[in-house]
């Protein structure tokens, strides 16, 4: 069987070829430097029982008098009877529920300091206290 070929052709394959390859490159997910976190050795240590403090009224849903308990070995939170997923960017701590989408609480790296931990829980400013163990 005799096929013909011309440059139409060619040109075609050609651009369906380029068409395909363009597409399939363009569905890798890169990383931005903002989703990168930095190394935990050169930050000060924020796992343990940290306290809310500072608090005139209570948060929808927590209790001011419970400990927030921060592992990050397992990248979980406990407070209460509740355990968050915990998240790292290039400057914070996200703590997000694990049935929720968006997070619940966001700690900036650059506001923790050796027994104090400024942030935001469900939009409104919170003070964290490391709790000081007996």
């Amino acid at each position: 069987m005799y096929c013909k070929i011309n440059s139409v052709s060619i040109y075609r394959l050609a651009l369906s070829v380029m068409m395909l390859l363009t597409l399939v490159s363009g569905c890798t997910e890169n990383k931005g430097p903002a989703d990168i976190p930095p190394d935990l050795k050169d930050l000060p240590s924020f796992s343990g029982k940290w306290q809310i403090q500072g608090l005139e009224t209570e948060l929808p849903g927590m209790k001011s008098n419970l400990p927030i308990f921060i592992d990050m070995e397992n990248k979980k939170a406990t407070f209460g009877n509740d355990t968050y997923d915990l998240e790292m960017d290039s400057i914070g701590l996200r703590i997000k529920k694990e049935d929720r989408e968006n997070a619940v609480g966001y700690f900036l790296f650059a506001e923790i300091k050796s027994h104090t931990w400024v942030g935001t829980w469900e939009d409104r400013v919170i003070r964290l206290t490391r709790h000081n163990s007996p």
